[in-house]
C-alpha cells in the first residue's frame, strides 16, 4: 500500500486552483443539465435517475412551538430532546458566548471548504 507524501505548499497551491475549476465546471455542468431536465423531464443516466427530489424540512409560527413543545410533553417525552435552536436564531438574539455559556455548549464542527480573502 502506497503512502502518499503530504505535499509541498506549491503542490498544495496547484491542487486547491484545480479544486476551484472543477467545482466551477460541475456547478455549470449542473446547471446544463437542469435546464435539459426542466424543458425534458428527468434523464436517466445509466443506473441514476436525473431529477428534481423533493426535501421536507418544517417551519413552526412563533406561537405554534409553544403548542408544538406541549403536545410533545404530552406524549412523556422531553420536547427539548426534539426542538432545536439554529445558529442564526441564536445569534439573531445579539447575547455574548459568555451569556450562552449559562444556557449551553457550543457545538464546534470542522467543514473543509474555501473562503475569500
Amino acid at each position: 500500500m502506497a503512502v502518499d507524501l503530504i505535499p509541498t505548499q506549491e503542490e498544495a497551491v496547484k491542487l486547491a486552483l484545480e479544486i476551484e475549476r472543477a467545482e466551477a465546471a460541475l456547478k455549470q455542468m449542473k446547471n446544463r443539465l437542469k435546464q435539459y431536465v426542466d424543458a425534458n423531464g428527468p434523464l436517466q443516466a445509466g443506473d441514476k435517475m436525473w431529477d428534481y427530489y423533493p426535501t421536507v424540512s418544517w417551519e413552526f409560527e412563533p406561537d405554534k412551538k409553544k403548542d408544538l413543545a406541549v403536545a410533545i410533553a404530552a406524549e412523556g417525552k422531553n420536547p427539548w430532546e426534539y426542538l432545536t435552536f439554529s445558529a442564526s436564531a441564536i445569534k439573531t438574539l445579539g447575547w455574548t458566548e459568555e451569556s450562552l455559556l449559562a444556557y449551553g455548549s457550543p457545538k464546534i464542527s470542522r467543514r473543509f471548504d474555501s473562503r475569500k480573502v
